[in-house]
């Protein structure tokens, strides 16, 4: 699974919607802000790995 974590270049705001209407070059994700409508940076993407010992605890 992928984790994504993106924060908007105006706003320095971290909550986010996602549109297919929004998805450009520039904007791969398609996330856009919720308070100032930009474009967000996607500024770190990791993998995480889910097994059942990390879903127990």
């Amino acid at each position: 699974m992928m984790m994504f974590q993106f924060k908007c270049p105006e706003c320095q705001g971290c909550q986010y919607r996602q549109s297919l209407f929004d998805i450009r070059q520039a904007n791969p994700y398609g996330a856009v802000c919720i308070f100032c409508k930009s474009s967000m940076l996607l500024i770190k993407k990791e993998e995480m790995q889910i097994t059942a010992a990390n879903a127990l605890s």
